[in-house]
């Protein structure tokens, strides 16, 4: 059974989120403010998934998501979907570059959200699962990417990619050459069940760059396809 850090300080929507996941056979646990959300994420049994407000008394969600990520947590891999105001864009773009896996606008629709969820806890299920050791390690000048360990070294130096980061630089380094537009790319981050904004793929594939590019301004390995999305190229 799934467990789900909800994280969300207005209870009228804490409750219709709690009573969406329970129902699909979730187990939840929540948290009214920030402080009260990571000191659950802190404890011992590890969550799959957290739902996470960015409006928050005190500490506010991004705050959260990014001492998430860069603690020791059991939790700190899990995925994190953030609750946004539907015109709050910098609260977006903000959330993904600190960590967080994907959002959803507010009002939304239960299904909405629980399809996104389902999505991540399946993506996280199968990662790693369908790749062989064999061949898992792929080798380009300056780059190395093991796929079944997910790692990534640049210049032989291990460099620390988001479990999302990964996902889409596995995709496109699978298929060299081959161009993927943004709707692809996160399609394939959410086996399919994508409602958001395509953009989100800029995010992240502008934080992948500044991670295993030479220079961000004339990219070696990840090259964009004007108008149509991007590309892997080994040369």
């Amino acid at each position: 059974m799934a467990r789900v850090l909800i994280v969300e300080d207005d209870p009228a929507v804490r409750d219709v989120v709690e009573h969406a996941l329970s129902r699909e056979g979730m187990e939840t646990e929540t948290a009214s403010d920030g402080e009260g959300a990571l000191e659950s994420l802190r404890a011992a049994k590890p969550f799959d998934l957290v739902v996470l407000d960015v409006m928050l008394p005190g500490m506010d969600g991004i705050s959260v998501c990014q001492e998430l990520r860069n603690s020791d947590s059991p939790s700190s891999d899990a995925p994190v979907v953030m609750l946004t105001a539907r015109d709050d864009e910098t609260s977006v773009v903000v959330g993904l570059e600190v960590g967080a896996d994907d959002y959803v606008t507010k009002p939304f629709r239960p299904r909405e959200l629980v399809s996104r969820v389902r999505a991540h806890l399946r993506r996280r299920r199968l990662d790693s699962k369908n790749i062989p050791r064999e061949n898992s390690r792929l080798e380009f000048p300056g780059l190395e990417i093991d796929l079944f360990g997910r790692q990534v070294f640049v210049d032989s130096k291990e460099v620390e990619l988001t479990a999302k980061e990964f996902d889409v630089l596995a995709l496109l380094v699978s298929h060299p050459g081959r161009v993927y537009s943004r709707e692809q790319i996160m399609r394939h981050l959410w086996n399919g069940e994508f409602f958001g904004e395509a953009r989100a793929a800029d995010v992240h594939v502008q934080h992948i760059r500044k991670k295993i590019e030479p220079d961000t301004t004339n990219p070696r390995y990840i090259q964009t396809v004007r108008g149509v999305g991007y590309k892997f190229t080994s040369v």
